[in-house]
């Protein structure tokens, strides 16, 4: 993961539990069965060092990514995108983690650089870019999904 500071547990932990809400919220299926694996796959690691950029990874079981982003299937079969990663993002919960980022790498910065006046850098939620990365776990068969994948990548135009 690209960064030097690596952002605490404790607030990575509010991106973790928005993406988990938002699983629970979309409800896959009428029963809400089957997201338990998805859900409890859900790890956050974080990071930044570069001015204005948050490095975010989300470690999840390998279909996260199909849900989330969409996908069409080799039998012409399409799964429709959820979103699930910007709806967690946009939540207050996503809100509170990109703030709280921001604000533990400025006191960092101001505690490891203090000729720097962090007073005048402006670093906003509004203005930081998130670059996230998923890293996918449990893929069997023909095609092994494990591994890393941009999000910013292989968007289906819906």
């Amino acid at each position: 993961m690209e960064g030097s500071f690596k952002i605490k547990y404790k607030t990575r932990f509010k991106l973790q539990k928005a993406i988990q809400q938002t699983i629970t919220q979309i409800s896959f299926n009428e029963s809400g069965e089957g997201t338990g694996t998805m859900h409890d796959s859900i790890r956050i690691s974080a990071a930044t060092g570069d001015l204005n950029q948050l490095y975010v990874t989300i470690n999840a079981i390998f279909y996260y990514m199909f849900l989330d982003k969409g996908a069409k299937l080799t039998n012409g079969g399409e799964i429709r995108p959820y979103f699930i990663t910007q709806k967690a993002i946009d939540s207050p919960l996503g809100q509170q983690f990109i703030s709280d980022a921001i604000g533990e790498y400025l006191v960092w910065m101001q505690a490891n650089y203090p000729i720097l006046d962090v007073a005048t850098i402006n670093v906003t939620p509004d203005n930081v870019k998130l670059n996230i990365t998923y890293n996918l776990f449990g893929s069997d068969g023909i095609k092994n999904w494990d591994g890393k994948y941009e999000y910013d990548k292989n968007w289906w135009n819906w």
